[in-house]
């Protein structure tokens, strides 16, 4: 039969060895030696072609592959098939995993071999921090893998073996079973607007608008980085975020932002004062990302304010707790760039003092209720507001090109009900 695998005897000079035989589908024959006939039975022997032939069956890619191949020649070719499919950062983080399993198991090893044993005692290695040298950062500062480090790169070699096991060069994923640790979650630092202020106060322009965009807008820290004066919208004051020829978004993903009051006039101010012809809000260069943790410890020791972990993002989350408390739980997954609204809640959404203080009914030592907004001044009556506009409406002639100025009407354009 044309699907059949064969048992026959190969003899050489020295030995005689048990080989089994087939036929792939380009017509071609493949063999494998299962053993010395001294030293392997022929009942054992035909264990081993039932064994193939089975795998044959169930796998039938693997008809035109006699060997599994090896663990490093598997992962050159996986990073290179994947340049045009994975984002940069992405990338780095699989060859990070790679590197790692490369460790472990070493280059040489078959790829096939790797059992969910193994996998396991991959995890554990991790964990343990028995791999954290291969990590030149963790090395230097000498500890271990934090929990949801570990569950990052056990998903990468879940994916890397997931592409082998679709090519028909493995039979199953040894990674498939393998549970997630549940990830410490750490506390973190809740940035109010008043203290937001405080920190943006003297700061230069862009890092002002790094803080504003983050704080304000839920931007992630390379989209507030890689965002260009094209994608704002002035009228209905909102902004895109959208892939660009040098960059693109997480997930390849893109979204639209509203844009509050005191974002819309921090940006008409750069606008205005942006060279002719610039394209991104934040130029090139004048925010290093690798010195952001760096020189935001820098900007807070002039401010005499304390520092915390992780500015960027945490102004993102702290923007989003803010959201939660207005709008539907969809709006703000929306706003987040979130496949799903678990992922606010879990990791982005904190209860902060004045949600505590509220609650509580604790009053400040004016009389004001702690945690509640100040009343508002009375609104100016209709005709004076209506002459405000019609004279800004006189001037109006929006562009789209940073460097000339803007008339067009006042900031009020950008007004949400967000914080008043």
């Amino acid at each position: 039969m044309r699907d059949a695998v064969n048992l026959c005897q190969q003899t050489t000079k020295s030995h005689a060895y048990w080989v089994i035989r087939w036929r792939g589908t380009d017509g071609r024959h493949y063999g494998k030696t299962v053993g010395r006939t001294d030293q392997l039975s022929k009942r054992q022997a035909e264990k081993r072609r039932r064994e193939k032939e089975f795998e044959l069956a169930k796998q039938p890619g693997r008809r035109n592959v006699s060997r599994s191949p090896l663990l490093g020649d598997y992962l050159a070719s996986y990073f290179e098939s994947r340049k045009s499919e994975l984002a940069q950062g992405t990338m780095d983080l699989h060859r990070q995993t790679g590197r790692y399993l490369e460790a472990f198991f070493g280059k040489a090893r078959r790829l096939d071999s790797i059992q969910r044993a193994d996998a396991r005692a991959f995890k554990a290695a991790l964990a343990g921090g028995k791999l954290a040298y291969i990590n030149q950062y963790k090395r230097k500062k000498k500890s271990n893998l934090e929990s949801s480090t570990v569950n990052l790169n056990v998903r990468n070699a879940r994916t890397i073996f997931s592409k082998a096991l679709d090519d028909d060069l493995i039979l199953f994923n040894p990674f498939d079973r393998l549970a997630e640790t549940c990830a410490v979650i750490k506390d973190w630092h809740y940035v109010s607007l008043e203290e937001f202020h405080q920190r943006i106060d003297g700061v230069p322009q862009a890092w002002r608008l790094l803080f504003a965009l983050t704080r304000l807008a839920a931007l992630r820290r390379g989209e507030a980085l890689n965002l260009r004066w094209s994608n704002i919208d002035w009228d209905q004051a909102r902004l895109v975020v959208i892939a660009s020829d040098e960059w693109k978004p997480k997930d390849r993903d893109h979204r639209t932002v509203p844009i509050v009051p005191a974002l819309y006039a921090l940006l008409l101010e750069a606008f205005e004062a942006a060279k002719p012809g610039s394209e991104r809000v934040i130029a090139p260069g004048t925010i290093k990302v690798k010195n952001i943790t760096r020189d935001f410890a820098v900007l807070c020791r002039k401010a005499k304010l304390p520092k915390y972990a992780k500015p960027t993002h945490t102004l993102r989350k702290s923007c989003l707790t803010d959201w939660a408390k207005q709008f539907p739980a969809h709006v703000v997954k929306e706003w987040a760039g979130h496949s799903s609204i678990e992922t606010t809640d879990e990791f982005y959404l904190k209860v902060s003092d004045a949600d505590y203080n509220a609650a509580s009914g604790r009053f400040s030592e004016k009389g004001t209720q702690l945690g509640t907004q100040p009343a508002k001044n009375e609104e100016k009556p209709a005709e004076t507001e209506k002459e405000e506009v019609s004279e800004a409406d006189d001037n109006s002639g929006v562009t789209v090109k940073a460097g000339e100025r803007i008339r067009t009407v006042d900031v009020q354009l950008g007004k949400l009900a967000f914080y008043h």
